[in-house]
């Protein structure tokens, strides 16, 4: 009995020794909401959206929900290994999420960090995602953030700008008096184009400057596809700037963005852009009134006519505690399709109040 004791010991003592010398951080964030929810199921002969209404508990209706794992080795010299896996769900139902079948479907990334800055390998969340999330009050919201919900979402047939990327290679520059330069690859690896498909892969470049409580940042990019193994009939050519200005009595954002899309059979070309304006209004030491307006505008490739939306958000955030939030908001989404004979409109609106918990 006292050796078994002791082998238990010894054995516990190790796996503490390994995870204080691995530096290894579990971490993650759970958001889940009961709302009531519209969606347009198709158009009757006027051009007048059929809408479906629904009572129910989601997930990542303000913020993605997720759970990770990070760490780093000190390799010596201010060279360190790290590594970060992360894995998106529905706290709802408990299934994964992310638009994929990868479980480590948000980040899946190894690499070395040193003077130079930060160079990874895997699969990482896009530079597009990560600044369109940084300049809206709404951040990276499936539900109610303008530039993810549809006013400023840079679409294009398969390829959507909160998808990670996948067999990538990453870099950030260390700051440089308050600025940061970043660049993504993805490899397009079995994506063969031919002459009626582009081949896969994907690129993109951005700029980040802090000084006080100004923030801009750019970012720019050639997506053709970003699994290694789509070959895509488009390409699109995305650009979107952001900012931000914190005042203290109110932070503003704005965004401001164009992708071009090329057919690669027709040649013939599409064109969609559109921009944000919000503020995030702190009420007291633990709340805030969020707003947001989108307004876009956009073209098919080779389609007459254009897609026109306008979307407005509305919420408010409370900090029960340092991890723990409760919330409420709302969003009006218009849409107008000249494409489509009739015209086809639509106005919804999605309400929801939800927790949100990191840990």
């Amino acid at each position: 009995m006292f050796a078994k004791k002791n082998v238990v010991a010894a054995a516990a003592l190790t796996l503490v020794a390994v995870a204080a010398q691995a530096q290894v951080t579990a971490y993650g964030n759970l958001d889940v909401s009961v709302g009531r929810k519209q969606a347009v199921t198709g158009y009757d002969t006027n051009g007048k959206a059929i809408k479906a209404s629904r009572t129910a508990v989601d997930s990542s209706d303000l913020s993605d929900s997720f759970i990770g794992f990070k760490g780093q080795e000190d390799l010596g010299g201010g060279l360190k290994a790290i590594f970060k896996l992360e894995s998106e769900l529905a706290v709802d139902n408990g299934a994964a999420l992310g638009g994929t079948s990868a479980f480590w479907s948000r980040n899946a990334t190894v690499g070395l960090a040193g003077g130079f800055g930060t160079v990874n390998l895997g699969r990482f969340e896009n530079l597009f995602k990560l600044e369109g999330a940084a300049f809206n009050p709404f951040g990276s919201s499936r539900t109610f953030s303008t530039t993810f919900g549809g006013t400023l979402d840079l679409t294009s047939g398969s390829l959507a700008p909160r998808e990670s990327w996948s067999n990538g290679i990453s870099y950030v520059s260390p700051s440089l008096g308050g600025l940061t330069l970043s660049a993504q690859y993805s490899a397009k690896e079995a994506a063969l184009g031919n002459t009626a498909l582009y081949g896969g892969g994907a690129v993109a470049v951005a700029a980040n400057f802090v000084a006080g409580p100004l923030g801009l940042s750019a970012v720019v990019g050639e997506l053709r596809s970003t699994n290694g193994v789509t070959a895509p009939a488009e390409k699109t050519r995305p650009w979107l700037l952001g900012a931000s200005y914190d005042f203290g009595a109110v932070k503003l954002f704005g965004q401001y963005g164009q992708i071009k899309a090329d057919d690669k059979v027709t040649g013939d070309s599409g064109k969609f852009k559109g921009f944000q304006l919000g503020a995030s209004v702190p009420v007291s030491a633990d709340g805030a009134v969020l707003v947001s307006y989108g307004d876009s505008k956009g073209t098919e490739p080779g389609v007459a006519g254009s897609e026109k939306n306008r979307d407005v958000s509305l919420g408010y955030t409370h900090n029960l505690s340092k991890r723990t939030n409760v919330y409420a908001a709302a969003i009006n989404e218009r849409r107008k399709d000249t494409t489509a004979a009739p015209v086809q409109k639509a106005t919804i609106t999605n309400f929801a109040v939800g927790v949100r918990h990191s840990f």
